[in-house]
């Protein structure tokens, strides 16, 4: 995520008063709902914890993705609204040019360079990354479970009824705008980002989420609101509950066609070494995802800092491979252990942006190995900061059996 920075709009607070309303609301079809919740799912890849089974985040996704609700949906009258079929038609479009541009060179590099162990079914840690499920879904469609780490709250599943006599031509457009950044830019812009996901577009990021989800093909076949316990494990949450720590949401999802259940799990929770010290519990979890593979992308570089340096070294401990851009973990904590095999993509200059004038995170080491051209390969896309106007890099590191 970056650190660009771009003025809100005062329309922004137009949903705002949807964070006070009940995420339980139900319009008649809710019945229905109900009825669905007293099947479960049973246990989860990963650690477990039971899901009871309802298509209200799927309902609630769809409606903010401009895709058409499936039959029964209670957000049928809303769609009738012109403000949500323009929503609708100029959704379509921006996924389009996506569709069209960045899923096939992600795609081909997945296949070519991020297959077999241990991304065949193992957990995906992703910190840093905010709610950027579509650039873990391509680079890591074989996972079963995604882990999200961010500063942002997870935020709730809304009803039709919050919506109800709220001005959709000044709110609908707002979600495109905040995932236009990903779409075009493959990152978020952090400070935008934070305040439209507290309060001004949603009361977290589980919408943003959901929304991708639906977007590329995949069913929301539940979710749940949860924190961790003492031994590491998931605990189910009420949103009632004032947890100091750790509020988390679990999504299960499909993808459409298939019979194999998904799960992504995503943390509120300060990963610096203070809140990493006060949170012995986060520690627990993370070790007992093994088999794991982490990614980091558009970091915002803290990894590299000495305030983040217990979660890099839980990182490196507990992973089986590391995927990253130059905003990940510097090239010399790998350099500086046996048990990593490295391989580079593209080119390495110097940080972008907003980060060119720190002269600290320039690595130099990192700038030698590419230029040496040993281990190193194209990349024939752009990812991370620059998006397209400073070259693109990727490290991909395998622990060594």
């Amino acid at each position: 995520m970056g650190r660009v920075f771009t003025a809100s709009r005062l329309a922004l607070t137009a949903l705002l008063a949807l964070s006070t309303v009940a995420c339980n609301q139900h319009t008649a079809k809710g019945s229905q709902d109900a009825a669905e919740a007293t099947k479960t799912s049973g246990r989860a890849p990963g650690l477990p914890v039971d899901i009871k089974l309802s298509r209200s985040a799927d309902d609630f996704a769809r409606f903010l993705a401009g895709l058409p609700g499936k039959a029964g949906s209670p957000f049928a009258e809303l769609e009738q609204d012109p403000a949500w079929q323009a929503h609708s038609k100029a959704f379509a479009g921006e996924w389009s040019r996506f569709d069209e541009n960045r899923v096939p060179v992600l795609s081909a590099f997945q296949k070519k360079e991020l297959n077999g162990e241990p991304n065949n079914g193992g957990t995906l840690f992703y910190p840093f990354g905010g709610p950027d499920f579509v650039t873990a879904n391509l680079f890591f469609p074989e996972n079963r479970n995604y882990v999200f780490v961010g500063l942002e709250p997870a935020g709730t599943v809304k009803s039709a009824q919050a919506f109800e006599g709220k001005n959709l031509s000044a709110t609908l457009p707002l979600m495109r705008s905040t995932l236009n950044d990903l779409l075009r830019r493959s990152f978020f812009i952090t400070d935008q980002m934070a305040k439209q996901v507290r309060g001004q577009i949603t009361d977290g990021l589980l919408p943003l989420m959901l929304v991708q989800m639906v977007r590329t093909g995949h069913t929301i076949r539940g979710h749940a609101y949860v924190t961790i316990d003492e031994q590491g494990q998931y605990r189910l949450r009420k949103l009632s509950e004032n947890t100091p720590r750790n509020r988390g949401v679990i999504v299960e999802f499909q993808r459409d066609g298939s019979n194999e259940t998904k799960r992504l799990t995503y943390f509120s929770g300060n990963l610096a070494n203070y809140g990493m010290s006060i949170n012995p519990e986060f520690s627990l979890y993370l070790a007992n995802l093994k088999p794991m593979v982490t990614f980091f992308k558009s970091a915002s570089y803290l990894p590299h800092s000495d305030n983040f340096s217990r979660i890099r070294e839980e990182v490196m401990n507990n992973s089986n491979a590391i995927a990253q851009d130059d905003t990940g973990i510097p090239f010399r904590f790998f350099q500086a252990r046996s048990d990593w095999d490295v391989t580079l993509y593209g080119k390495y200059s110097k940080p972008y942006g907003s980060f060119s004038g720190r002269k600290n995170l320039t690595q130099q080491d990192l700038k030698v190995a590419f230029d040496r051209g040993e281990k190193v390969r194209g990349l024939d896309f752009y990812i991370g900061y620059g998006y397209g106007r400073a070259p693109s890099n990727l490290l991909v590191a395998r622990r060594r059996s």
